[in-house]
């Protein structure tokens, strides 16, 4: 019953029928409304809050928080500045070391060959969303850290090395954030996030950049655009249905 009223609440903030910062009916209203238990409300509005779409505030209520930003496989700060979301950026550490074999094969590191790693804040508006780790061969971009790490990488090896990404396969899993990811971003350790695992590609198909992005789940949806494997092709030796016939 629980997870009924969530769904009913969480499709009413979807469809914009509460504000943000607006205030959610309390446990004795949801409870007289929909005819459910004082208890069953408190979990939903619980659930709710876990996944982002409500928050507390002590002693005032529970409220309904910002929609969450929306992201795809792409630049950050280009996305956040076309969203008018203001894109920043705090560079947590950049250094050049070892690569551990994973990195050193996916990057094509020779035996003794370094990589630089940048850790980066990113944030919107001020707010922080997003930890960026990213990993370029030292020997390809052997200046990198010399230079302004706090706009757009990708512009920056562009602008300075002639690299252009151009594609990005990518990977998300759901994760929740540790102890330093959790006060980084603002948030309590455990709290879930999504981590966007990038290999990104030049324009000769070279692998210029491998990096682990980790967002807060809270503030932060992908969306995907993709074929659908198996419909639209015909199977071979059938016909296609005659023009006005539809099959679902």
């Amino acid at each position: 019953m629980y997870l009924w009223l969530a769904s009913l609440l969480r499709d009413q903030v979807e469809a914009g029928q509460l504000d943000p910062h607006g205030s959610v009916p309390s446990e004795r209203v949801l409870s007289e409304r929909y005819g459910v238990s004082r208890m069953t409300a408190r979990h939903a509005l619980e659930t709710l809050v876990l996944e982002g779409y409500l928050y507390r505030s002590p002693r005032r209520g529970t409220f309904v928080a910002e929609p969450r930003l929306r992201f795809s496989v792409g630049s950050f700060t280009r996305m956040m500045t076309e969203a008018d979301h203001v894109p920043g950026t705090q560079v947590l550490a950049a250094g050049t070391l070892e690569p551990d074999p994973f990195v050193s094969r996916v990057l094509g590191i020779p035996p003794g060959g370094r990589v630089h790693l940048v850790q980066r804040l990113r944030t919107a508006k001020g707010e922080p969303i997003a930890i960026e780790n990213i990993h370029v061969s030292a020997e390809r971009f052997p200046d990198l850290l010399e230079h302004d790490l706090t706009g757009s990488l990708w512009e920056l090896l562009q602008t300075h090395y002639g690299v252009h990404p151009m594609k990005a396969d990518a990977r998300v899993v759901a994760v929740t954030l540790d102890r330093f990811e959790a006060e980084t971003l603002g948030v309590k350790p455990g709290s879930p996030a999504i981590v966007l695992n990038r290999t990104v590609f030049g324009a000769d198909d070279e692998i210029v950049e491998l990096a682990r992005d980790v967002y807060r789940g809270d503030r932060a949806e992908f969306s995907v655009t993709a074929p659908v494997d198996g419909l639209g092709v015909p199977a071979a030796g059938v016909a296609s249905p005659p023009a006005g016939d539809a099959h679902a």
